[in-house]
């Protein structure tokens, strides 16, 4: 009999695929959303052929679209790239003024180390929060880079809601994403996206941290003829932003 995700996978970050397949153009689906929430009830990523950004947040999974709208897609689509892991708070923080700056440039007052994974986890009430989604792409797919040039950004004034994701250390770069990777969802659901900037007037923080790294890889002919070979470090630093 399978045990209950409650009873395991705690502490542990659970990876479908590497953010360096989606860099170069790799979004077709590779793994259920279902199936990977048996891991955890607490997570980000995307979807097959790119079609929005993914929040899963309290056991329940959102997608925000190119639209804007908040969507509940069904289980059985797949995903080319997310992280999950069943949240367990270590950190808890009361917070007043915090902007996305403040956060990463004063990491150190909020993180006992940077070499860690963490799951990260803000609520409260936002001044104003700008948020991208990516759009469902055609074959043959474009670069990430091309994606994101075009991609459509929303801003959110005086709303409150939930910032959902994790800090990934340095060392992981190929892997995922290095630093802060954070999606917004409103708390009525109706808007959301993957954060480029948010200003927060109060709230609060929990901070869980992940001591275990699970990755599963896909078993595909088109990730198997991928370019690993190059740094892309600085190409997905300008995505980021």
């Amino acid at each position: 009999m399978e045990t209950p995700k409650e009873l395991n996978q705690e502490g542990i970050l659970f990876q479908v695929s590497v953010i360096d397949a989606l860099l170069q153009g790799l979004y077709d689906g590779v793994y259920p959303v279902g199936k990977m929430m048996e891991k955890g009830d607490f997570g980000i990523g995307t979807f097959h052929a790119l079609d929005g950004e993914m929040i899963i947040l309290n056991d329940t999974l959102f997608q925000v679209v190119s639209s804007g709208e908040v969507l509940r897609p069904s289980g059985d689509i797949l995903t080319p790239f997310a992280v999950i892991t069943n949240f367990r708070s270590d950190k808890q923080l009361s917070l007043v003024e915090l902007s996305f700056d403040s956060l990463k440039g004063g990491f150190s007052h909020y993180f006992p180390t940077p070499n860690m994974f963490y799951a990260v986890k803000l609520q409260g009430e936002f001044r104003f929060v700008r948020t991208r989604s990516v759009p469902l792409q055609t074959k043959p797919y474009p670069d990430l880079a091309e994606v994101a040039a075009g991609q459509p950004e929303f801003d959110f004034e005086n709303v409150t809601g939930d910032i959902v994701g994790f800090y990934s250390p340095n060392f992981v770069k190929g892997l995922n994403v290095s630093g802060l990777h954070l999606h917004f969802l409103t708390t009525d659901r109706t808007g959301g996206g993957h954060i480029l900037n948010f200003e927060m007037k109060s709230g609060t923080m929990e901070i869980g941290l992940l001591s275990q790294y699970q990755l599963i890889l896909p078993e595909r002919s088109d990730f198997f003829r991928g370019d690993f070979t190059n740094d892309r470090s600085a190409e997905l630093e300008k995505i980021e932003k």
